[in-house]
């Protein structure tokens, strides 16, 4: 089928090509795009065997290379491909391997062999040595190169390889044997105290990331709010310590309602429910979220009034918000507001017919004794929670 393609193809270029000649007594006048150009008849028909043997072969190169480059990644995609990518990839890892194994004996050797070595000689068999895992011949190297006083560098390029150790503590003492930080030294410490999980540190250190612009503002933030978490959900933190931590980092987490929701957990678990509610309203009252607005309403049982109330109140500027009706129909049932709390789940029901609102409807109806529209809300929710998973 290609072939036919191609002798068509080169038909065509032909025949565009003989619509500009002309034939007059043995000599073939060829005119197009303002040039005028004479051609004995042999020497035309010959140019015109050699124009159709050009076309066919680079139409036939075209086609061997886009086939081959079909066939190529149908070969990379099938499993015989995967299985050779993979050969390849142990292949340039033996070499990388094979080179600093090499490496590390030249210079070692180098080392050996000179009285006098140069810096660059002893970073690079430091390097080396710590690659092939000959750690005592590393720090070896790295304690002359000190005696040689080569500067901070040194100390860096030594908490580099310690921390790749996983060796955070002796990290961090390299570091702090430098004269002067810098933006590189700084991003080490930061990221020793991060993976030693000293997150107390992580977050004083953040003002020396600021100032140096180690790393980018967005991962500050991200950074920031990993050690506070990390500080909050320590079990051994006292009720005192936590509200500390919180005063501390109110301003960085008022913009996360996922953070806001782990500080009121983690105030319900120390017993404290009035500042797990207190720090919901705290953002609610600036922004919304719909999963604060559902814990709030499950931390904020019994008989108190003052919390449904200002749940309440957040209706002016949310009516129409079924997690927040779910939520106070939640705290009504709570509080045994029966004829408020159906009102609250019907509405809810109304907008948005969740498998959750029929569970917590199928809750109310038992509480008051409705067995029967218990029952069916119960059955409802099997429905809707089945439907669910038929989606997914």
């Amino acid at each position: 089928m290609r072939s036919i393609f191609s002798l068509l193809a080169i038909g065509f270029f032909a025949f565009a090509f003989v619509s500009f000649a002309k034939y007059s007594d043995g000599i073939v006048l060829f005119r197009g795009f303002g040039y005028q150009v004479e051609f004995s008849l042999t020497v035309f028909v010959i140019f015109q065997i050699a124009l159709i043997v050009f076309l066919y072969l680079s139409l036939r190169i075209l086609s061997f290379v886009l086939s081959s480059k079909r066939r190529l990644l149908a070969y990379l995609k099938s499993r015989q491909g995967q299985r050779e990518i993979l050969k390849l990839r142990d292949a340039i890892k033996n070499l990388i391997t094979a080179e600093t194994s090499i490496l590390y004996k030249q210079s070692k050797k180098d080392i050996q062999e000179n009285t006098k070595v140069s810096k660059e000689t002893l970073l690079i068999a430091a390097k080396a040595a710590h690659v092939e895992g000959y750690y005592s011949d590393r720090d070896s190297y790295i304690t002359q190169l000190v005696e040689l006083n080569e500067g901070d560098d040194v100390y860096l390029a030594q908490a580099l390889m310690l921390i790749e150790e996983g060796r955070y503590h002796d990290t961090l003492a390299a570091l702090h044997k430098m004269k002067k930080r810098s933006a590189s030294s700084v991003r080490v410490e930061l990221e020793a105290s991060r993976l030693g999980r000293d997150w107390k540190q992580v977050l004083v250190l953040m003002k020396d990331i600021r100032k140096f612009d180690a790393i980018s503002s967005d991962d500050c933030h991200r950074i920031e709010l990993e050690a506070i978490l990390g500080r909050l959900i320590n079990p051994d933190m006292s009720l005192p310590e936590v509200k500390q931590v919180i005063k501390q980092a109110r301003k960085r987490i008022r913009g996360e309602p996922s953070f806001v929701l782990t500080i009121s957990k983690v105030f319900c678990s120390l017993g404290d429910t009035i500042a797990a509610q207190k720090i919901v309203e705290d953002y609610l009252h600036s922004a919304w979220d719909d999963d604060l607005v559902k814990h709030y309403a499950q931390v904020s049982g019994g008989q108190d009034s003052s919390a449904l109330e200002k749940a309440e109140g957040w209706l002016v500027s949310q009516p129409r918000n079924p997690a927040l009706l779910m939520g106070l129909g939640v705290m009504c049932r709570d509080r045994e507001l029966w004829g408020k709390s159906e009102s609250y789940f019907r509405a809810c029901d109304a907008l948005d017919a969740s498998a959750e609102v029929a569970y917590e409807l199928s809750k109310l109806f038992k509480m008051m004794n409705r067995l029967e529209e218990s029952r069916v809300q119960l059955e409802l929710f099997a429905v809707r929670q089945a439907m669910i998973f038929s989606k997914e």
